[in-house]
């Protein structure tokens, strides 16, 4: 599903074309299925991720998969459609990566520049083999019969997309069974600071080590050279998994991360000063049902837009009910605002900033 939202009050950014902008919002809000389940050949679609692209497609990824059962225990394929008007109606449905009996899984997605400076969509997805405990009795190492992250671009605006690239290798700890992204968007700093560089691709992801109960954390791997290399970033506290992250106007990275079950009712929230080599003790979120939800940069002074302005989606305090969005107006000190978009029941969700400075969000 995708719900257009609305304007906060900031410039439209620098796309070229304002393709949004020929559309009219409405009160209350549009709401049209992207993905459905019982339609493309698949029962069941989860773990949604969405980017605008620079000229304005909306392109939206999700985990096509054949049963309800979670974690996912094979054949799940990742899939995309794309929008021509902004999240109205959405065009050809595509399998951008599948496993066979396994999982290709957690599409995490950003608008990023390459090394040669052409921009491009960046895919990246994880890929583990069938196994009884789902991602649970998988082995360490970097090997096909563990997990694996792979990435895919496109520089049309997902019309055609490159051949996978495997970066295990560099992103990985060969101790670790599970390493996942995101789920959801990576990001790309804009300012940095003295201790990391401005143009950094920078992409959430969590590992878990061997066996049910092994310890598990949130983490991101990065890279400075558009793409050619990647390297794991630092490490928080093992106390949490599916995070996503937000650059704060001083060049703070700040990583919120869904809680492990047994942290209570609270998201986890690290910062990093040095672009995420390296992590803050924890901090208490907002309080949130343990589940993935986002947050992201809407308007920042430093830009020229009237306000510093953070958005951050979820569900409600104690289950996972009522989709709903929080605003930010001291750089994530404090969450304001909350507005349910739609009440029900309701799991992962993110949002992005449409060309127009429409928000649009992206819920199951």
């Amino acid at each position: 599903m995708v719900t257009l939202v609305g304007s906060l009050g900031c410039s439209s950014g620098d796309a070229g074309q304002v393709r949004c902008a020929e559309y009219e919002l409405t009160e209350p809000p549009e709401v049209s299925a992207i993905f459905q389940g019982g339609r493309d050949g698949y029962p069941v679609f989860r773990i949604p991720a969405a980017v605008s692209t620079r000229s304005g497609v909306l392109l939206a990824f999700a985990e096509a998969r054949q049963t309800l059962e979670d974690p996912g225990a094979g054949q799940i394929d990742v899939v995309m459609k794309r929008s021509f008007d902004c999240g109205r109606t959405w065009g050809d449905f595509r399998v951008l990566a599948e496993n066979g009996d396994g999982d290709a899984h957690n599409p995490t997605a950003v608008v990023a520049f390459d090394s040669e400076g052409t921009s491009r969509v960046w895919l990246f997805y994880g890929l583990r083999p069938a196994s009884a405990g789902g991602e649970f009795d998988l082995p360490a190492g970097l090997g096909p019969e563990s997990a694996r992250v792979f990435v895919r671009t496109s520089a049309d605006d997902g019309a055609s997309w490159s051949v996978p690239d495997e970066i295990t290798d560099e992103v990985k700890d060969p101790t670790w069974a599970v390493t996942s992204t995101g789920p959801g968007q990576a990001i790309v700093t804009k300012w940095g600071n003295e201790d990391s560089p401005a143009g950094r691709i920078l992409v959430p992801a969590w590992y878990h080590l061997e066996g049910e109960t092994g310890p598990e954390g949130s983490f991101a791997f990065y890279s400075d050279d558009g793409g050619r290399s990647w390297d794991r970033a630092g490490v928080p506290e093992p106390r949490s998994n599916e995070a996503q992250l937000v650059e704060l106007v001083d060049g703070t990275i700040l990583m919120d991360a869904r809680q492990n079950e047994e942290e209570g009712t609270d998201r986890l929230v690290f910062r990093s000063l040095d672009g995420g080599q390296t992590w803050s003790s924890p901090e208490p979120g907002l309080p949130m049902t343990p589940i993935m939800a986002g947050i992201q940069r809407y308007s920042a002074e430093r830009d020229g837009d009237e306000r510093d302005l953070l958005v951050h989606t979820g569900v409600a305090p104690d289950q996972r009910f009522d989709v709903r969005v929080w605003l930010s107006d001291d750089e994530a000190t404090s969450w304001t605002d909350e507005t349910i978009v739609e009440p029900g029941f309701a799991q992962y969700s993110l949002a992005t900033t449409l060309d127009d400075a429409t928000l649009g969000l992206v819920y199951e």
